[in-house]
Formats: structure tokens, C-alpha cells, sequence
């Protein structure tokens, strides 16, 4: 005879698999593929634009302080980039070709500001297309108030991404006096540097998200769908980081392939893996949200058949 353990840990295996298929299905219904195809090739139109405005937006904090945004910056995007060894060093070979581009840079120019955020909204435009198919919303903004929202969307990230520039320098000057203070030295001192900027990668990829899954679709999601979403998504993030950097590393042989593009083949696979996994954490939070929702449906229509 079953004991009532064993029933319970059944029946939440039965629902965990049921919850997955429900969020396989909706992906397959949404075209999941497709879409993170569209996002990929957005995000490359608009990559250099992005870096161009970031290099731009973080200078006006950073040069008064004496620090080149270009280093920022380029710190700032390998954190997301998986880390791999050997003949494909990711991290480096974008690290130097970023670095070459923003050094011809001519300088940051009220017109040629205009321009960069002009081209980055293109992938703003694919990123609201995706959630309004995610969330099933429906037709809600036009062409024109749209494209004038997606540049409110960009220039909302250059103050976010001041204010992350803000954050990482007080947490930094932080951790130095508590170095100072706490006379670390040695390993602790790696250690705690690791932790902070493992933490900081984290809490900012985590912060982005949310904004973009509460605030990019026609109308503002539920904060609890916010949050299922941008906390799936940003760990799912790390593990395919950590997951990636292994695959590439050690396991796939792509130079035989690809040879003297293989640098762009892996990034561009990282991005559309990292493309679908940011549809995936909207596909779960909107299954979790109904089916949460079905079952406060459920619980109200026995209390009201309860009621004398």
C-alpha cells in the first residue's frame, strides 16, 4: 500500500510534467524557433548601434572620473558571454574586435546620438512583436506610436545604464574600504572579487529582464509574472553560460566546420540559445499565471456551490 509520501510525490511529478508540456506546447504555438531567429538578427543589426550609445551614455559619467567608458563597457558585455579556452578564446576575440571598433570612434555628437538610437530600436520593435505573442496580448500600439515608444525604451536604457555605472562604481569604492578595513589579502581578496562581480552580473542581467518582460508588452504584466519570468530567465542564463563555455570548449569541434569563421558562428548560436531562453521564461510565466488563475477560478465556483 502507498503511503501518502509517495502519493503526494507522484502527483507533483505529474503536475511538474504537465506544466512542461503545457509550456512546449504554447512555445511550439508561439513559434518559438522563429522567433528567436528574429530576435538574433536584430540584436547583431543593432549591436554596433548599442555599443556605440553605451560607449557614449557611460562617457559622460566615466570621463569625469578619469576611467575610459571603452573598458566599461567592454567589461560590462563579457560578463554575459560564456567563458570558453583553447583555439576559441569568445571572450578575448570579441574583447579585440569591440575594442578596435570603439577606438575609430569619432566621438559622441548630438546628431550621430539620434542616429544610434534610431537603429537600436529595431530591436526593441522584435523584443515587444515576441512578448505580445508570449503574454497573448492583443494589437495595441500603432507604427508610428510605436517606433516613438521604442525610442522612449532606449533612452530609458542609457539613464538605466548611468545608473548602473552609478552602482558599480559605489559597490567597487565599497568593496575596496571593506578590503581595507577587513585587511584582507590573498585568496580572500579573489574570492570576494568573484562573489561581488558574479552578484553584480546577476542582479543587473535580472533587473533587465524584469523591464522588459513588466514594461515592453502593450500593457504592463502582473509584478508575479515579472518575476517568475525575469528570475527563469536570468538563471536559465548562468546555466547556459556555464553550459555553453563547457560544450564549445570541450565537447563540439566546430573549426573543421566553420575554420576562420568560427568566432562569429559560436556567438551568433550563443545568442539565439540566449534568444530562446529569454521566449521560454515569458512562455513559463504566462503558463504559470493561468493556470494560477484557473485554480482561484476553481476555488471561488466551490465556494459558491458551498453556500447554503
Amino acid at each position: 500500500m502507498r503511503s501518502e509520501g509517495d502519493v503526494g510525490s507522484s502527483s507533483a511529478f505529474i503536475r511538474a510534467g504537465e506544466f512542461a508540456r503545457r509550456v512546449l506546447q504554447k512555445a511550439d504555438e508561439d513559434l518559438i524557433f522563429f522567433m528567436a531567429g528574429a530576435i538574433s538578427f536584430n540584436l547583431l543589426v543593432a549591436f554596433v548601434p548599442l555599443l556605440l550609445f553605451a560607449v557614449g551614455a557611460s562617457g559622460m559619467v566615466l570621463s569625469a572620473q578619469g576611467i575610459d567608458p571603452t573598458v566599461w563597457v567592454i567589461e560590462l558585455l563579457q560578463r554575459t558571454l560564456p567563458a570558453t579556452e583553447g583555439d576559441l578564446d569568445l571572450v578575448r576575440t570579441v574583447q579585440d574586435q569591440v575594442g578596435g571598433l570603439l577606438d575609430q570612434r569619432r566621438g559622441f555628437t548630438v546628431v550621430g546620438a539620434a542616429l544610434l538610437v534610431w537603429f537600436s530600436t529595431r530591436l526593441v520593435g522584435t523584443l515587444r512583436t515576441a512578448l505580445r505573442e508570449i503574454f497573448d496580448m492583443p494589437l495595441g500600439r500603432s507604427i508610428v506610436y510605436g517606433k516613438l515608444f521604442d525610442i522612449q525604451v532606449v533612452l530609458i536604457g542609457g539613464v538605466l545604464l548611468l545608473l548602473n555605472v552609478g552602482i558599480t562604481a559605489g559597490v567597487r569604492a565599497a568593496e575596496a574600504y571593506g578590503v581595507a578595513a577587513l585587511q584582507l589579502e590573498g585568496p580572500a581578496i579573489t574570492t570576494l572579487e568573484q562573489l561581488l562581480a558574479q552578484g553584480l552580473a546577476f542582479a543587473s542581467i535580472w533587473v533587465l529582464f524584469l523591464g522588459i518582460y513588466r514594461y515592453l508588452p502593450v500593457r504592463p504584466i502582473p509584478w508575479k509574472t515579472a518575476l517568475v519570468a525575469a528570475t527563469f530567465t536570468a538563471v536559465l542564463h548562468e546555466l547556459l553560460k556555464a553550459g555553453f563555455g563547457w560544450y564549445v570548449t570541450e565537447v563540439a569541434n566546430y573549426r573543421t566546420t566553420y575554420g576562420n569563421l568560427l568566432t562569429l558562428a559560436v556567438l551568433f548560436f550563443w545568442i539565439y540559445y540566449e534568444a530562446i531562453g529569454f521566449i521560454l521564461g515569458g512562455e513559463v510565466a504566462q503558463v504559470w499565471t493561468m493556470r494560477r488563475a484557473r485554480r482561484v477560478q476553481v476555488r471561488s465556483v466551490r465556494l459558491e456551490g458551498d453556500e447554503p
